[in-house]
């Protein structure tokens, strides 16, 4: 082949250059033949292999477990508290009221007064996550509680 018809490469070289502390950026082109490159420096084209697009999504499992009922309301737990003869009342009381959001002084009183005449009382009914959480709350501060299932 001919000069003419031959596919040339212009290539830019990057010069840095620092003169007295400060660098500056010369762009040098320069003339490259084809071949003269060697293969390991040239760019690659990746190619992926096709992939099949399925028609329709399969069904891996049910939507909704077949033995669920739809408008069973979440169940309700107490939290209770016993008595016991370690704690002052005083402590007991300030447990509460720091172990159970929304609890106030006043209530926190009466619950812990109910467990110390009768042995137990009912601090609240929430859903299970939240009773066993308080219930742990109270059980860290020294005091004996439980969670059971409301009737």
């Amino acid at each position: 082949p001919d000069g003419s018809t031959a596919m040339k490469e212009v290539r830019c070289v990057f010069l840095f250059v620092v003169v007295g502390g400060s660098m500056a950026l010369h762009l040098a082109p320069r003339l490259v033949k084809p071949h003269s490159v060697p293969l390991q420096a040239r760019p690659r084209m990746a190619v992926d292999a096709p992939v099949k697009i399925p028609d329709m999504a399969p069904l891996l499992a049910p939507t909704e477990p077949k033995n669920d009922r739809k408008s069973d309301p979440a169940k309700k737990y107490k939290l209770l508290l016993f008595n016991d003869n370690v704690n002052r009342r005083e402590y007991v009381a300030k447990v509460l009221q720091a172990s159970v959001p929304g609890l106030t002084q006043a209530d926190a009183y009466v619950v812990m007064q109910k467990a110390h005449k009768s042995g137990m009382a009912v601090v609240g009914v929430w859903i299970f996550e939240l009773a066993e959480a308080y219930c742990e709350s109270l059980k860290s501060g020294g005091l004996i509680a439980s969670v059971t299932e409301e009737e």
